[in-house]
């Protein structure tokens, strides 16, 4: 008995009539993309995606801010192993799709361009970010051709099947823990207040004759799950190479290998980590007057 082969050239329906001695019998065949991405318009966070008419995405305007972007969520289609190519790409914006189970919590590594992963068990959903990478965002005006397919190599651009999905607006979580204590006075003469006038963000005013040198008063912690992390800060007071006042962090891996001083002025990431816990402290090291306001922040970006 023999066997018949049908390849599929492009996305599409058609039908194959298929003839045996007097039956005869139509076959409805569709063919869907290699493509398992699904998006469409989308606004958020000073961006705006539109649809071109190949099926690719049009990206336009500033992003509110570093790790801020957009996003897109729809069911998983498939089981196994994937890769996500980008052959057309907008410099300062990264791609990503995550892997979210039934209560969209994030399974397993994400998927980055170039990179093939094992879908894990237990994934219902995929999230596809567009996120913008840069300190200080720029406006962006050009197409994106992102692929999402199934196996361990990237073929030929194709367009989704589903370029109709609404998106909206989304930003990495910021997992800078909150500071307690507050409000709290560093140095002396007469010293400098530190306040928390909005969750996460702190004030610095006063004045001291000699440096503050406060570098443990501010401390924090938050247990981090293995992967690349940044830190960052909303408009650093005096820079992020600045001794005066910023950042350091300080790992205790929960395998009891030897920690490690991660983040601090001029060497705030990426940084991969292992699992463990972050100690967090906002140093302030001035003399003289002083009036600044900062937020901190913490950033899983893989």
């Amino acid at each position: 008995m023999g066997a018949l082969s049908i390849t599929g050239i492009k996305p599409g329906s058609t039908s194959l009539k298929l003839t045996a001695g007097k039956i005869t019998k139509t076959v409805p065949i569709t063919v869907l993309s290699r493509n398992l991405l699904s998006y469409g318009p989308a606004e958020g966070n000073g961006l705006t995606a539109t649809v071109n008419t190949d099926g690719s995405l049009h990206v336009t305007g500033a992003a509110a801010r570093q790790w801020a972007g957009l996003v897109w969520k729809f069911p998983c289609p498939v089981q196994g192993t994937v890769i996500l190519s980008r052959p057309t790409s907008i410099d300062g914006l990264t791609v990503s799709v995550k892997c979210l189970d039934a209560d969209g919590g994030q399974l397993g590594a994400q998927v980055n361009v170039g990179n093939a992963v094992a879908i894990p068990a237990g994934t219902v959903s995929l999230r596809f970010e567009i996120l913008s990478s840069e300190a200080t965002p720029t406006a962006k005006d050009g197409d994106l051709r992102v692929q999402l397919e199934s196996g361990d190599t990237a073929h030929e651009w194709m367009r989704p099947d589903n370029t109709s999905l609404r998106g909206g607006g989304y930003e990495l979580a910021n997992l800078y823990p909150r500071v307690t204590g507050l409000p709290k006075t560093l140095g002396t003469d007469p010293g400098v207040m530190v306040t928390e006038p909005s969750p996460g963000t702190y004030r610095f005013k006063g004045s001291t004759t000699q440096k503050v040198d406060s570098w443990d008063s501010l401390t924090c912690f938050v247990h981090v799950d293995a992967g690349t992390y940044t830190m960052d800060a909303t408009d650093w007071p005096l820079g992020n190479d600045s001794w005066l006042m910023g950042l350091q962090a300080h790992i205790s891996h929960d395998d009891g290998s030897e920690g490690a001083n991660v983040f601090g002025p001029r060497n705030y990431g990426p940084k991969t980590l292992k699992t463990g816990t972050l100690q967090c402290n906002i140093f302030v090291n001035t003399t003289g007057e002083v009036d600044k306001t900062f937020t901190p922040r913490l950033y899983k970006i893989d």
